[in-house]
């Protein structure tokens, strides 16, 4: 058991030791920076849990947009 929670503090400390996160090799020398990779990523799982295409994920995100603009999260009343 002391060997689990030795090796959780090494992995905790080589963790908090990186100032920014890993990126695979193709992506170092790539000119996307480093949230269009995310975003990117986000996109494709939405594909794979709801069985769709990104395409209709873009057609998804734009529709909530346009839902969000349509009805703001919060009303301002003027005094």
């Amino acid at each position: 058991m002391q060997y689990i929670a030795g090796m959780a503090k090494v992995l905790d400390h080589l963790g908090k030791s990186k100032k920014r996160p890993l990126l695979p090799y193709s992506l170092r020398n790539s000119s996307k920076d480093l949230t269009t990779v995310e975003l990117e990523a986000a996109r494709e799982i939405l594909a794979e849990v709801f069985g769709i295409t990104t395409a209709e994920v873009d057609m998804m995100i734009k529709r909530r947009s346009e839902e969000r603009m349509q009805w703001p999260e919060r009303f301002w009343l003027d005094k």
